[in-house]
C-alpha cells in the first residue's frame, strides 16, 4: 500500500494498547501492528524493518547501534517513561531518529512521591517484594498446586515475624520495606556500596557489611540499581554466604543475581525459595528452571504494573504518535540528562 504509515506497538502483553490509548486522531493512513508476544532479538531487524514509528512499551526490545542501523525507515521511538534506557542515544540522535516519552519534557522530573506505583502508601514495586516474600515462606505456591492436584498440606510455613530482613539496597524502594519489616517485628540490616551511616539513621536500620548482611539474613530483598557495577553482585560465593533456609526475592533486575548460581542454590536447598519478578531474559523462556522448580514463585516482571498507569501511559504514547504524525511533536527528549546509557542486559 502507498504511502502507508506504519507504526508497531512492541510487547503489549496484557492486550490493551488499542483501548487504553486513543488513537481515533490518526490518519487513514496510519496502519497499527500490535506485538503481543516479544520479538526475539535476532529477528528484530527484520520485523521491524518497515516501520516509521515504534512504541516500546515494556523496555524489553532493545535498540542498539547495530539494530538502528537496520531501520532506516525509523523515524520516531515512543517509551512509556521520561525516557528509555534500552536504545543507543548517541546513534539515534546521530540518525535523527525522536524518542518521546510520557513526561512533560519542559520541567524537572518531580521526586518520587511516598506512594509512588500506586494509590497511596507503599510504593507498587515494594507490595511485590512482601508478596513474594509471604508468597514463598508460606508456601503458598507449592500448597496451591497441590490442592489444584487433588492433595492437601504437604509441608510447614515460615515464620517471618521476628526474623532478619536483609536489604540488597536501601534506597527509595529498599527502606520502603522497613515500615512493614518493623511491624512484624524484624531487625533489619542493609548494605550497599554507597549506603551511608545517615541513610541508615534515617530508616532505623542497621547498616552492616555484605559478608554480615548474608549470613544474618533470613529474607534477602535485592534493591540495588541495575548497572554493569552491580551485576552479578550475588554470585556463587555469596549465596553460599547465606543462611541455610533463607529466601531471596528480586524485584529489582535479574542480572543482579547471578542466575546459575541462584538456580543451584535452590536445587541444592540452600536456600529455602525465592520470589522472583526479574529475569536474565523476560520473557521468561518456556525451559527455564525457574518454572519448574517448586520452591520458586515467579511474576512477570510486574511489581511496577497498575492499571490507572498503563491507562495514563497509553493515553500518553498515543497523544505522542499522533502529534508527530501532526507535525508538531510533543515530549521529545532532547536533554542530554534524559539520554542514558542504555543498561546491560
Amino acid at each position: 500500500m502507498v504511502g502507508v504509515t506504519k507504526i508497531a506497538i512492541l510487547d503489549d502483553y496484557i492486550g490493551v494498547a488499542l483501548d487504553y490509548g486513543d488513537w481515533s486522531r490518526l490518519p487513514d493512513d496510519a496502519e497499527i501492528t500490535v506485538y503481543r508476544e516479544a520479538i526475539p532479538p535476532e529477528k528484530l531487524i527484520d520485523e521491524l524493518a518497515d516501520y516509521e514509528i515504534v512504541v516500546i512499551t515494556q523496555q524489553r526490545a532493545r535498540f542498539p547501534r547495530a539494530v538502528l542501523e537496520g531501520l532506516p525507515k525509523l523515524k520516531l521511538l515512543v517509551c512509556n517513561g521520561r525516557t528509555s534506557n534500552v536504545v543507543d542515544h548517541d546513534a539515534r540522535i546521530e540518525r535523527g531518529i525522536l524518542l518521546c516519552g510520557v513526561a512533560d519534557t519542559d520541567r524537572p522530573a518531580p521526586p518520587r512521591p511516598a506512594g509512588y506505583g500506586s494509590q497511596r502508601g507503599l510504593p507498587t514495586p515494594s507490595e511485590m517484594a512482601w508478596a513474594l516474600t509471604f508468597a514463598v515462606a508460606k508456601r503458598v505456591g507449592i500448597e496451591d498446586r497441590v490442592i489444584r492436584a487433588g492433595g492437601w498440606q504437604t509441608g510447614f510455613p515460615t515464620t517471618i515475624g521476628g526474623k532478619t530482613l536483609g536489604l540488597l539496597g536501601a534506597g527509595f524502594l529498599g527502606g520502603a520495606m522497613v515500615p512493614v519489616a518493623k511491624a512484624l517485628g524484624m531487625d533489619v540490616v542493609a548494605w550497599s556500596q554507597n549506603l551511608t551511616d545517615e541513610r541508615c539513621a534515617e530508616l532505623g536500620v542497621t547498616k552492616v557489611t555484605k559478608d554480615e548482611l548474608l549470613s544474618s539474613a533470613d529474607v534477602l530483598g535485592v534493591f540495588l540499581v541495575f548497572s554493569e557495577r552491580s551485576r552479578n553482585t550475588l554470585g556463587a560465593d555469596d549465596l553460599a554466604k547465606m543462611k541455610q533456609g533463607a529466601i531471596l526475592v528480586n524485584i529489582s533486575r535479574g542480572p543482579i543475581v547471578n542466575e546459575e548460581a541462584l538456580v543451584e542454590a535452590l536445587r541444592s536447598g540452600h536456600l529455602a525459595g525465592a520470589g522472583l519478578d526479574v529475569y536474565d531474559r523476560e520473557p521468561l523462556p518456556a525451559d527455564h528452571p525457574f518454572r519448574s522448580l517448586d520452591n520458586v514463585v515467579v511474576t512477570p516482571h510486574t511489581g511496577y504494573v497498575t492499571e490507572a498507569g498503563f491507562r495514563s501511559a497509553w493515553q500518553r504514547m498515543a497523544e505522542d504518535v499522533t502529534a508527530y504524525l501532526e507535525g508538531t511533536p510533543i515530549r521529545v527528549v532532547t536533554d542530554p540528562a534524559d539520554c542514558p546509557p542504555m543498561v546491560p542486559r
